[in-house]
């Protein structure tokens, strides 16, 4: 008896002994991050930190001193690089950062909470000479924590899951403008590291936007979003968005109503840019559109496009992209030549442009019954010529032997009989129609500079 009151007496210590010996996996982890951040700009200008028996609370503000530094940080992530105008957009941030985790070494999870406390500082310092009521308000707002972050991560399983705080706010400018915004119910999970997650998923119940003016009053409303999105690497990632409903009604005192409307819209992208060649993918679709103003109306259901780019040479992408990326924050005098230049050096390797469907199910107008739509599809391949450049100076127009498209475009016999109602100059093509019972058909080919349709030469 004695040895198990002793043997109790041992366990129930070393538990009671736990929290005090500290949780070191989540210690290292909130050290080592520390280490990281403020050696890649961002500077600690206040640390709190507050311990019981169970529970540590760690509360950091951050203020981001070295933006182009704190970028290059961020980039070394992937291999699309943030544009260097990013800098002055966040130049001066400062967030603040509260920490709370177990004391229990063997947890792993930590619940943070991330929040602004204030804009970039150009953009405060504008704000605050142009519109002080507002400034004041945009700093009361981000003081009291008005956009937060709140997410739960486990240090051991590199996944997380969290929700970005409510947000309802109505304000009235001097010229009474009045404008309110909402989001409502946002979350997101993952899996990874916090800065580069392997993969992400956010839903979004509601974002709502107001703008009432003396001359007209806005309202977007949006519903049920959801993205995903998977970083197999720094260069290759695959990305999906799902809108319930978007809509955008304008009500303006003197052109009356307009507007619009989008049901179920999908939007999928896809790039790889681990080899010599980029590719890029992206499909969309939308279930039903609805337009309509006092002079129009427009209904179209099932409305769909599916493109890809291939085979373009990847050091020539990367640099164009950099050159426009700089273009944003300081524009050189040269850089209409030195964008023409890049332009044509990614061009003169080739490339594949591909439309695998770009198509519309039904169309209707003016309140009439809906009639079948159109479909397309194509592929536009330029040939790789080292000598582009000088052919573009010398005889622009021999360019037209380094294309090859084949393509098809279908109309319903009732969509087209409606294209040449609104548009008259469609008729033109009637020459070259091709029929069958249901639809009028374009076969378009451009072969050896030669352009023909339905196999009647144009060019």
């Amino acid at each position: 008896m004695k040895n198990f009151l002793i043997s109790m007496v041992i366990v129930v210590g070393s538990i009671a002994l736990l929290p005090i010996v500290g949780n070191n996996i989540t210690e290292k982890f909130l050290d080592e991050k520390m280490v990281v951040l403020t050696s890649n700009g961002l500077e600690v200008n206040n640390t709190v930190i507050e311990s019981n028996y169970l529970t540590t609370k760690r509360h950091y503000e951050f203020l981001l001193s070295d933006a182009p530094r704190f970028i290059e940080y961020l980039n070394q992530y992937s291999d699309a690089q943030l544009p260097p105008y990013v800098d002055a957009m966040a130049d001066g941030v400062s967030v603040g950062v509260d920490v709370e985790y177990s004391n229990f070494f063997f947890s792993s999870k930590a619940m943070i909470d991330i929040y602004p406390l204030s804009l970039p500082t150009d953009m405060m310092s504008e704000l605050k000479k142009e519109d002080i009521k507002f400034y004041n308000y945009i700093d009361s707002f981000l003081k009291k924590k008005g956009v937060l972050y709140h997410l739960n991560y486990d240090i051991s399983e590199k996944s997380f899951d969290g929700f970005i705080k409510d947000i309802d706010e109505e304000y009235t400018f001097d010229n009474q403008v009045k404008a309110i915004f909402k989001i409502i119910d946002a979350t997101y999970s993952g899996e990874g590291s916090l800065v580069a997650p392997q993969n992400l998923q956010v839903n979004i119940s509601k974002i709502n936007l107001d703008i009432n003016t003396s001359e007209e009053d806005i309202f977007f409303r949006l519903s049920d979003l959801s993205s995903a999105s998977t970083f197999e690497s720094q260069s290759t990632y695959l990305s999906s968005m799902n809108i319930k409903t978007l809509s955008l009604l304008i009500e303006a005192k003197k052109s009356g109503k307009t507007e619009i409307n989008i049901d179920d819209m999908k939007l999928n992208i896809s790039s790889n840019t681990q080899g010599k060649k980029a590719e890029f993918y992206t499909k969309s679709s939308i279930s039903k559109l609805q337009v309509s103003s006092l002079s129009s109306n427009l209904v179209a259901s099932n409305l769909n496009y599916d493109i890809s780019l291939e085979g373009a040479d990847k050091d020539s992408y990367e640099e164009l992209h950099t050159l426009t990326s700089y273009a944003s924050k300081s524009h050189s005098p040269n850089f209409e030549k030195e964008f023409q230049a890049s332009l044509i050096k990614l061009f003169s390797k080739g490339l594949v442009l591909s439309i695998a469907d770009l198509s519309i199910a039904t169309v209707g107008v003016k309140n009439k019954k809906p009639v079948d739509g159109f479909s397309m599809m194509a592929k536009l391949t330029l040939a790789k010529d080292v000598d582009l450049a000088k052919k573009l100076n010398s005889s622009p127009m021999s360019l037209i032997n380094n294309l090859l498209l084949s393509s098809t475009l279908t109309f319903s016999k009732d969509f087209y009989a409606l294209l040449n109602k609104e548009l008259p100059a469609s008729i033109l093509a009637g020459g070259f129609a091709r029929e069958d019972a249901k639809s009028v058909i374009f076969d378009i080919e451009l072969k050896d500079g030669r352009l023909s349709v339905n196999g009647k030469k144009i060019l």
